[in-house]
């Protein structure tokens, strides 16, 4: 009788294949050594223990919420019946994915300050997401942001808590751009940020993160 070859959490295979596009981006000497085959992905972890299936499902999802992306390449074959229109797809890591493994960064820009002249607030500094932040407060706002990133891939949570959830988050970033953040909103958003963490005690990451938010908040408040 066949042995059924038990399937590894979604996470586990997200999160390498994100580290294996990962380190090709960083060894990559040209944009095109950034990226891999399908064909390439599947031989690279399945020396690693993983499943086909599990690395094609998890891949997709990747693509599908923006932490890889891919590009298309054009190309012809010459048969017997004429000449046949082909693609090859690759795979790379994008700009979210990156952020996961070095943090935000101050290249980031979102709409939140545009049109807003911010020469002449003291005591800002421009950090992570682009946004302006109370220099007090900076790695506060940084933990955050890796929080939130984090959040969006986890299974432990519906997709309602992860809205509530990065909701939550968001309230107390933007008390963090303000001169005078309002304590009481964000111990109240930090309360609930704390219900959710009861789901995510064995996804060391995300528990990392919050411990060094728990501390930050805390000379806050």
């Amino acid at each position: 009788m066949t042995r059924k070859k038990l399937l590894k959490d979604p996470d586990e295979v997200r999160e390498a294949i994100l580290k294996l596009l990962y380190d090709k981006y960083k060894s990559a000497s040209t944009p095109k050594k950034m990226r891999l085959k399908i064909s390439e992905i599947k031989r690279l972890l399945r020396s690693k223990g993983f499943d086909s299936k599990e690395i094609v499902s998890n891949l997709e999802y990747l693509v599908q919420t923006d932490w890889i992306t891919t590009e298309e390449e054009l190309y012809e074959v010459k048969t017997k019946r004429g000449i046949i229109p082909s693609k090859t797809t690759y795979y790379k890591i994008s700009d979210k994915g990156v952020n996961h493994f070095e943090g935000t960064s101050k290249f980031q820009r979102t709409h939140v300050l545009t049109g807003i002249n911010i020469t002449n607030i003291q005591g800002v500094i421009t950090i992570g997401d682009g946004n302006i932040v109370n220099v007090k407060y900076g790695e506060l706002y940084q933990n955050l942001s890796l929080l939130q990133n984090e959040i969006l891939k986890t299974e432990k949570l519906s997709d309602e808590e992860k809205l509530n959830l990065a909701s939550d988050i968001e309230t107390i970033k933007t008390q963090l751009q303000k001169p005078n953040p309002d304590k009481s909103i964000i111990s109240k958003a930090w309360e609930s940020i704390k219900k959710f963490s009861e789901k995510l005690q064995d996804v060391k990451p995300v528990m990392d993160i919050i411990t060094r938010i728990g501390t930050l908040i805390g000379r806050l408040l």
